[in-house]
């Protein structure tokens, strides 16, 4: 079933430039939803932190959402590519557009679904705030991270230091 999943995407677009562990890692609807989108023509997915990609509900509609780091083909700067499978929607993080900590994530090497309720910096216990949903937090060294979250229209990120 992956071999022919594979042969069917070989050739053209971003298809063809998916990461072997990538495709018989990722979920088919994930793929055909990547390789579908418009926006990728400007990115490529990249293999470069284990886990290869994260499944979470990151906007709340009861369907497990998709993370996978991408690059820019023009800048090549690194970021993450979250798909919403209720309506296959893209929305791309870095790789150029700048979140927060700049527009290339290429510094990250950790990452991981960020469940706990309140995001604060652990310098200051009193900028806190509640997260509704789980979160992407994209770890920078030991001492900053990101925690990309969906704010009900958009992802958005907050800062971490400890």
């Amino acid at each position: 079933m992956i071999f022919l999943f594979l042969l069917a995407f070989s050739g053209k677009g971003l298809n063809a430039q998916v990461d072997s562990v990538l495709a018989v890692n990722m979920p088919e609807w994930a793929l055909r939803a990547f390789s579908s989108n418009p926006i990728m023509v400007n990115y490529e997915l990249i293999n470069k932190v284990n886990p290869f990609y994260l499944e979470e509900d990151f906007n709340g509609d009861n369907k497990v959402d998709i993370v996978v780091w991408v690059k820019n083909k023009l800048s090549k700067q690194h970021g993450i590519a979250i798909l919403h499978r209720g309506d296959n929607e893209l929305f791309i993080v870095g790789a150029g557009k700048d979140f927060g900590m700049g527009s290339d994530m290429s510094w990250s090497n950790r990452w991981f679904v960020y469940r706990d309720e309140w995001v604060y910096n652990f310098n200051d216990k009193k900028k806190k705030f509640m997260l509704p949903l789980p979160g992407i937090e994209i770890v920078q060294n030991e001492k900053t991270s990101a925690v990309i979250y969906w704010d009900k229209r958009r992802y958005t990120s907050y800062i971490k230091h400890i």
